[in-house]
């Protein structure tokens, strides 16, 4: 792949990245919330007060969020106890959108500064090639010589590995502080 067919693939993974990210985000967000809207309406004891204040704080972001009305009323809401159903499957899979999203825009960002070094180095070689006089290499010569490899999002170990781990081991230590699960 030459280093102008990178840059375009660069601008794309980022550009798909975010908008991969943004709805997953607001859909997990959202199901959470939902989640927690219906648990506390099953508490008893010292935590449906807490529970009560969480109610009403979401109720009155689903009122001023009519914008979202499309994932407040189509995220699945991921269910207890119930093992791999339909609507914890989705859930799971959204979840992970979250970060094949963050992965393609980091792949992104990793291809659009490789590029933007292979420009400059592009322009640095031409004032070489110039000096040279007329046995010096025309750009059309120096481009086509370089080869940027293919970049996967699989190599992005972080936000594609380990921090989906880490953020659902604190969502359920706060859904356990909560009282949410037991």
């Amino acid at each position: 792949m030459t280093y102008q067919q990178a840059g375009r693939v660069a601008v794309l993974k980022r550009v798909l990245g975010w908008v991969v990210f943004i709805p997953a985000l607001l859909s997990t967000v959202i199901s959470l919330l939902n989640f927690i809207y219906s648990q506390s309406k099953q508490t008893q004891g010292i935590n449906a007060v807490m529970l009560d204040f969480l109610h009403v704080m979401i109720d009155m972001v689903r009122f001023n969020t009519p914008f979202l009305n499309i994932f407040w009323h189509n995220s699945p809401v991921p269910a207890l106890g119930q093992g791999l159903s339909g609507a914890n499957l989705m859930f799971a899979v959204i979840y992970i959108l979250i970060f094949v999203g963050l992965a393609l825009q980091a792949s992104g960002a990793r291809m659009s500064r490789q590029v933007r070094h292979v420009r400059e180095g592009v322009e640095d070689q031409m004032i070489l090639e110039q000096a040279r006089g007329s046995e010096g290499r025309s750009r059309a010569q120096v481009e086509e010589r370089i080869v940027l490899p293919r970049h996967t999002i699989f190599l992005q170990v972080f936000s594609l590995y380990i921090l989906p781990v880490v953020i659902a081991v604190i969502a359920w230590l706060v859904l356990k502080l909560l009282g949410l699960i037991a």
